[in-house]
Order: C-alpha cells, then structure tokens, then sequence
C-alpha cells in the first residue's frame, strides 16, 4: 500500500513538469510561427513607414493631387487585395492593419494641404473612427491593439489640448484610459479562459495587461507628485484593479500579475517617498536604494518560492 502511493505521488510530480514546462518554453514549430508572422508583420511595418518617410522627404515637390492620390490608391490597393484575392487569412490581416496606419497618412496629408486648423485630438479622433469596423470585421489582435492604442491616445489628446488642467473632467479622462485597458484585459482573459482566443495571442493579453498596470501606477504617481490634481479618483482606481489582480494572479497561478503588481506598488511607495521626503539628496538615493533592493529581493524569493510550490522545481 505504502508503495503504490509513493508510486502515486511519484507519477503526480513527474506528470506535473512536463506540463508547467509546455505552458512556459515554445517548441521549434512555435517559433516557426511567430517568426513568419513576425517578419511579415515587420515587411508591411517599414513598407508603411517607407511610404510616410517618402512623403516627409519629398513634400515640397509633390503636387497636392499626388499627394493625396497616393496614398488613396496604396490604401484602395490593400482593401482590394485583401478582399478579392486568394491569400491566407492571416495575409489578409495583416495587410488590412498596415492599411489602418495609412488612414491615418491620408488624414494628416489632407490637414496638412489644407491647412484645416484641426488639432492632433480631432485628427486621431477620425482615424479611431475609421478603424472600428475593420478591427470588428477582421477581428486580429493586432488591429485590435491599434484600435485600443488609437482610442487611448485620442483621449490623452484631448486632455492635453482641451480639458483644464487640474479638473475633474481631465482626472476622470485620464482614469477612463485605465478602465478602456482594464475592461480589455478583463474580457480577453475572460475569451482566453474560455477557448476562444488563440493561445498564439497570448501576449496580446499580456501587453494589455501590463498596459493597465503601468498607466493606473503612471496616474496615481503622478497624482501623488503633484499637489493640483485630484489624488482620490486614481488611489481608488489603482486599489480595485490591484487586488483584483493579485486575486486573479493567486487564483489563476500567473506568476506575471503576482510579479508586475508588486513591483509596480513598490515603485508608487518609492514615488510617495520620494516627492514627501524632507531629506537631503543624498539620503534621499540612499534610503530610496535601500527600499527598491530590499523590495526587488523579496519579490524575487516570493516569485521563485511560488513557482517551485506551483510548477515543481523542474519548471
């Protein structure tokens, strides 16, 4: 009896390893795939910025018609290949995505010829506005990300040039941008979970995630520095998605939200140390070295204890 549990235990911890060590390492046929998808992605990338680099070095020759004209019929050109012709899908998408980038090209020529005054808010407001059907349409991460990218920035924009600095509609704006984030980790997680995102689009909710992170600690800590803004709205909004977080990490075994949440709370302590401390400079570095070395130190034990308890010591 003794022996077939110990033969139990034994089948467990071995079975457990090879397990962890799937979900952490990519195999060579992975690689394959996010190489060509990679590289791809990279083709149509300089393509799009040699098209925008081309138009800022020969702008003064250009006719208008050229210029505009151009980037009309490059962006008519990638609509209709992706749509009539035989290519993989995930050709097709990719080409839709560096077409995105060159609706933002036509706005910025088209201002830029005639002279329409508008600001950099309006002029990323039309291009997230043109971009929400293909992202619905295509439904590719990428283009999702751009989309996400594109509506955050606009927000900012319109922070930056429009709301009053220090009011309630430029705190409650900037907080929107960490709940659009939040909302979009919550419900790529939530399809993750469920089967209905690929696992090759993992990063995708790993880069939304740290994207809400970052900003939530980039506002609160710049709330904590300056003594005009409102400093309740983003302390609040950083304690709820924090400990939903930590929660999910704990629950779910993600070794990266017990990590990046940490870290990032030991960096607003360091900031609020900082910005309130009456200390010389000196002692200021030395203290502020003392506590992000002794933090990082404990993380990193906690962090490698947990993944030897959760994925055995192999993993």
């Amino acid at each position: 009896m003794f022996v077939i549990i110990k033969k139990q235990k034994h089948m467990e911890k071995t079975d457990s390893s090879p397990l962890s060590r799937q979900a952490l390492h990519a195999n060579k046929k992975e690689w394959n795939q996010f190489l060509s998808i990679f590289l791809l992605a990279v083709g149509v990338g300089f393509t799009v910025a040699g098209i925008v680099f081309f138009f800022a070095y020969n702008w003064e020759e250009l006719p208008k018609f050229a210029k505009l004209g151009m980037v009309e019929v490059l962006l008519v050109a990638s609509a209709l290949l992706a749509t009539f012709t035989r290519w993989s899908k995930l050709v097709k998408q990719i080409l839709l995505t560096g077409a995105t980038f060159l609706i933002g090209t036509l706005f910025a020529v088209f201002g830029q010829i005639y002279q329409t005054g508008a600001d950099a808010y309006d002029l990323f407001l039309g291009w997230t506005l043109f971009t929400i059907l293909w992202a619905i349409a295509i439904r590719f991460a990428p283009l999702w990300l751009t989309f996400i990218g594109l509506l955050c920035t606009t927000i900012w924009l319109y922070n930056i040039q429009i709301a009053g600095y220090g009011s309630w509609e430029i705190t409650l704006l900037g907080n929107a941008v960490t709940w659009i984030c939040a909302v979009a980790t919550i419900i790529t997680e939530w399809m993750s979970a469920k089967g209905h995102l690929n696992r090759n689009n993992r990063w995708f909710v790993s880069l939304l995630s740290l994207a809400t992170i970052l900003h939530t600690s980039f506002l609160l800590m710049a709330a904590i520095c300056d003594d005009y803004t409102i400093l309740s709205v983003p302390l609040i909004t950083t304690v709820l998605l924090f400990a939903a977080g930590l929660w999910y990490g704990w629950r779910k075994k993600s070794l990266f939200y017990l990590a990046i949440i940490p870290f990032a709370t030991l960096m607003i302590l360091l900031t609020t140390f900082i910005s309130k401390s009456d200390l010389r400079h000196v002692q200021i570095f030395f203290y502020g070295g003392i506590i992000v070395i002794s933090g990082t130190t404990l993380l990193i034990y906690i962090i490698l204890h947990l993944k030897k308890q959760w994925y055995g010591a192999e993993a």
